[in-house]
């Protein structure tokens, strides 16, 4: 396990399990009697990203108004999604051959949207399309577009998904009470 994860972390995201196996000083054989395949392998990918979230969910916030939080929400979001990213990526290219990887995938990403939206009090949540589109995101899959597609550095991402969860919060509120 340690072998694959310092194999993802150094930039490797799709190693075999030779690659496993001699990283962790093990035979093939050995491999495989710990892990029946590569699904299971990979699944500890997922395991990775669900423990490394625990401690950013546990930490307490200092902002503890809405929409005050959502700096800090933001943020607390960047680091992570920087931490786990290339688990994150891992993920995805082994996902569409997996049924198991592909629940673990959509298990983490429920994770994520509950865990934002118990910060968002019931009196002041948006329109259910706004309070939608703010979960897509903050999600690490629009994250990623950020930062490896368009090119954005973390503070510009960060900003970019700032204003954009800050906009539709204030939008959706403002559109939720125009149609009341």
């Amino acid at each position: 396990m340690a072998a694959l994860v310092a194999l993802v972390e150094e930039g490797n995201l799709a190693p075999t399990a030779e690659t496993v196996a001699d990283r962790a000083g093990l035979s093939l054989r050995t491999v495989f009697r710990h892990f029946e395949d590569m699904d299971r392998l990979y699944l500890e990918i997922a395991g990775v990203i669900l423990d490394r979230a625990q401690t950013f969910i546990d930490k307490p916030f200092a902002a503890s108004g809405w929409p005050e939080i959502l700096p800090e929400i933001v943020a607390r979001r960047a680091e992570f999604y920087e931490a786990v990213a290339p688990f994150k990526r891992a993920l995805d290219i082994y996902r569409n051959r997996s049924a198991a990887l592909d629940a673990a995938g959509a298990e983490i990403a429920l994770m994520s949207r509950n865990v934002f939206l118990a910060r968002v009090p019931e009196d002041a949540r948006p329109d259910p399309a706004s309070l939608e589109a703010m979960v897509l995101l903050i999600s690490i899959e629009s994250w990623l577009q950020l930062r490896k597609v368009h090119g954005l550095d973390i503070a510009a991402a960060q900003a970019a998904v700032l204003a954009g969860v800050r906009a539709l919060a204030a939008n959706g509120r403002s559109g939720l009470m125009a149609a009341s």
